[in-house]
């Protein structure tokens, strides 16, 4: 299992020192904190509904795993940055407003949960072949899903979604010929996700 990974992606021989290591994880929950304080922060603003969806953190997190140095890197980086994220979010309306939304708590706190399986996959969206395109697509799709009520709504939030979208398309695959591998799978999981319903029982959608 382990040479069939490594043919789709292989991860930098190079370890960085612990210390170093150590900092880039610091920065990726300072990071996290930071966005997820100017989200509560900029509540009611277009900002802080851009915040409020599930999109932008998809696209935030999909780019910290992608870059990591190696797929367990990525899913430690993309747990860090969510936990972070919700601990900074949950904090200010907590302790300025008195007011703790428990459900959508935990529903973001299963997805923060669940994140370091999506980064491990999400590194090898970078690499080549079926599986590394199915792992680009993924993200991609679920932004599309959120992302094309723009043209029935003119919201800037849901356009804002279309633009991470394309961004994705852009720098996650290795080469144009992903590129086009990707496309059907996108195709795909876009009518699979949409006609099953399956974005209205996440938060944020």
């Amino acid at each position: 299992m382990k040479e069939k990974l490594v043919y789709i992606r292989a991860k930098s021989d190079k370890v960085p020192p612990l210390q170093k290591r150590l900092v880039k994880v610091l920065l990726f929950f300072l990071l996290g904190a930071l966005l997820g304080f100017l989200a509560k922060f900029t509540d009611g603003s277009v900002v802080g509904l851009i915040g409020s969806y599930l999109g932008f953190w998809v696209a935030v997190t999909t780019i910290i795993a992608v870059r990591s140095r190696s797929p367990k890197a990525a899913a430690l980086h993309a747990f860090v940055f969510l936990i972070a994220m919700l601990f900074a979010y949950y904090s200010y309306s907590t302790v300025l407003f008195e007011f703790f939304p428990k459900d959508y708590f935990i529903a973001w706190g299963s997805i923060a949960l669940l994140s370091p399986l999506a980064g491990y996959a999400v590194w090898y969206a970078k690499g080549n072949g079926w599986f590394a395109a199915f792992c680009a697509a993924s993200p991609i799709s679920l932004l599309l899903v959120e992302g094309y009520s723009f043209f029935n709504m003119l919201s800037i939030p849901r356009g804002f979604d279309l633009i991470l979208a394309i961004l994705l398309f852009i720098i996650l695959p290795a080469n144009h010929f992903q590129r086009l591998r990707m496309l059907p799978i996108v195709t795909l999981l876009f009518f699979l996700i949409e006609r099953l319903g399956a974005f209205n029982y996440l938060p944020g959608s």
